[in-house]
């Protein structure tokens, strides 16, 4: 249910969020009071918007947890990402191309509080841009480019080959400079990501860890054999 958003929150929410990146709390507080905002609650297994409904605005998660998916034709789900971080925007693509309908749908993964914009927010017409609105679309430009490479790197992921091929190369893109994994995803999201049963992920992680390759505690996964693992590349 849609209620009044309380300035001090939004802009604190805003803070940290992508969307007003370098902006101070007066520009933040100018983009509030010039733009078209909703806060909605959302229970745990509703849906922000189905596929083939019409984008009309861009969503910031206050708190909670929302998963983007897309069904197959067998009815198989495909995790294409999950919004966990207070701050995140998802659905912003849709409304800047100008695309007429969602091919992909949100689930509410746990109770959640969404921020929802306006497709006004990108009315670029003379005269009508706010200064703040101009920094929050050059934010929003930087955002698709990174999503373009996270895209791109699931894309690599995913064409791998097999199973063990594709988690091997997912877990060496998550290294850092140790050799200590922490996954930002569960188990079950993880195989939603690649596309397989968790059975089957959960098999394919057990198989590795029994070869002496892994050692995998909760969503800590410790690489023992780094050039073994590279071999499946």
């Amino acid at each position: 249910m849609k209620e009044e958003c309380r300035m001090d929150r939004i802009v604190s929410t805003l803070k940290s969020s992508v969307l007003c990146k370098n902006m101070s709390d007066e520009q933040i507080e100018n983009f509030v009071k010039t733009s078209i905002i909703s806060k909605r609650f959302y229970k745990k297994g509703s849906i922000v918007f189905h596929e083939n409904d019409k984008p009309t605005k861009l969503y910031l998660l206050m708190e909670g947890k929302v998963s983007i998916c897309k069904d197959t034709m067998s009815g198989r789900k495909i995790l294409i990402t999950e919004i966990t971080r207070s701050g995140d925007i998802f659905g912003e693509v849709y409304l800047y191309m100008q695309v007429d309908k969602y091919n992909l749908y949100s689930v509410v993964q746990e109770n959640s509080q969404i921020l929802e914009f306006t497709s006004d927010l990108f009315d670029m017409k003379e005269g009508r841009l706010e200064p703040s609105h101009v920094i929050v679309f050059q934010n929003i430009l930087t955002l698709f480019a990174q999503k373009a490479y996270f895209m791109n790197m699931k894309l690599q992921v995913l064409s791998s080959g097999n199973l063990r091929q594709c988690l091997v190369r997912f877990l060496l893109n998550q290294q850092k400079n140790s050799n200590i994994i922490q996954l930002f995803m569960t188990r079950e999201a993880l195989a939603d990501y690649l596309n397989v049963a968790r059975q089957s992920l959960s098999r394919e992680l057990s198989a590795l860890q029994e070869e002496g390759l892994i050692s995998v505690s909760g969503k800590k996964i410790t690489i023992l054999q780094q050039e073994q693992l590279e071999e499946y590349l």
